[in-house]
């Protein structure tokens, strides 16, 4: 039998598995077993994944079935949920699986629907005087066209339920909000908050009972394909004046396990806004990986009632897969770079493991074709 640890990821399926799967493989105590409710994803073809079963999502307690057989035929050691309905499910549950297994530190629900609610948070934030943009939220729009409009130019409205800054628009002036909600009648609620004008900034924690035992924090300095879309290049730097915000939230929140915390540094208060909170992995959790802080890692051996020292990461650039494909369209000569594609980028990762990155890309194509 193998002497390795057996770690379950339970949401194979998830936009970000993969990432964290590529950087889990950087301990070679690990075997790694994945189930998905999607019979092909990118992990599926990782020559990481040992084994990988899919199962057609049914209800909680099936769920729990199914879960519970796998701990058991495979000898699973450590569960790792990845993305928010899996977290979810898993601190309901956690208390109903065998004993044998753990699950990687988790936050309280109450906390958990704080964090991923943004009508919720923003309400958090200003409870705890945590410094935020100034919101209105509507329970539909009726009541908008009844209520007086309190907030400042420009202002953003945010949809509830997208991820990577999909559906985030951007209104000028009344005129034009006007005009957009009279073609979006069909909307049932609105949260609309205050623009700041400054930067985006990042940070990474994993917590236990309200403490950071370790973070990472960046600056994106190449744009995704939106304005609000994740930044395929960062820089890993320290920056106090955002730990101590976010200390502050997690201490708020007695926050356990990992979170990405979406802040905005504003130009006319010189402060930092908390934004928003991902409770749960990123995208760019391999940047994190890359600059000393192994989160996926950290959190198992954390579950196994490991030390966790007060680990510190360099500040250093990183370019996402993306982000040296738009580099390279911008300039080709960018691919003659080969130490820092190598030594500051997702080309390692490619190229130690092909298969799934390109899967995914027939996968895109399929969907746009």
């Amino acid at each position: 039998m193998s002497s390795k640890l057996h770690v379950l990821i339970p949401d194979g399926n998830s936009t970000w598995a993969l990432t964290v799967l590529n950087c889990l493989t950087h301990n070679s105590d690990y075997d790694f077993f994945v189930l998905s409710n999607k019979k092909r994803t990118a992990t599926k073809f990782s020559k990481h994944t040992s084994y990988y079963k899919y199962y057609k999502r049914a209800s909680d307690n099936d769920w729990l079935d199914i879960i519970s057989k796998e701990v058991v035929d495979h000898n699973i050691s450590i569960i790792i949920p990845i993305a928010e309905d899996e977290i979810r499910f898993f601190i309901n549950n956690s208390d109903r699986f065998p004993s044998s297994v753990k699950v990687i530190p988790l936050p309280e629900i109450n906390s958990f629907e704080t964090a991923i609610n943004k009508h919720r948070l923003s309400g958090f934030l200003k409870q705890q005087n945590l410094p935020h943009p100034k919101y209105r939220y509507f329970d539909s729009l009726e009541s908008f066209s009844n209520e007086e409009f309190a907030l400042q130019f420009p202002v953003l409205i945010k949809p509830f339920h997208e991820k990577g800054g999909d559906g985030i628009v951007k209104f000028e002036n009344q005129k034009k909000l006007d005009a957009y909600l009279n073609k979006h009648s069909d909307l049932n609620e609105l949260f609309i908050q205050e623009y700041i004008e400054g930067y985006d900034i990042d940070c990474s924690v994993l917590c236990l009972n309200g403490e950071i035992l370790t973070n990472t924090i960046q600056k994106g300095n190449l744009k995704g394909h939106n304005l609000f879309a994740p930044q395929l290049g960062f820089e890993f730097l320290k920056n106090d004046l955002v730990l101590d915000v976010v200390k502050q939230l997690m201490q708020a929140l007695n926050w356990s396990g990992v979170a990405h915390i979406d802040l905005r540094y504003d130009t006319k208060t010189d402060d930092y806004k908390i934004i928003e909170i991902n409770a749960r992995f990123w995208g760019s959790v391999e940047g994190s990986q890359f600059a000393g802080i192994n989160f996926p890692n950290l959190a198992i051996q954390l579950a196994m009632n490991n030390v966790i020292e007060n680990t510190q990461y360099n500040e250093v650039e990183y370019l996402r897969l993306k982000g040296v494909l738009k580099s390279i369209k911008r300039k080709p000569s960018f691919l003659f770079k080969k130490n820092y594609l190598l030594n500051n980028s997702e080309t390692k990762s490619f190229l130690n493991d092909p298969i799934p990155t390109c899967y995914r890309f027939i996968e895109w194509l399929g969907r746009r074709f």
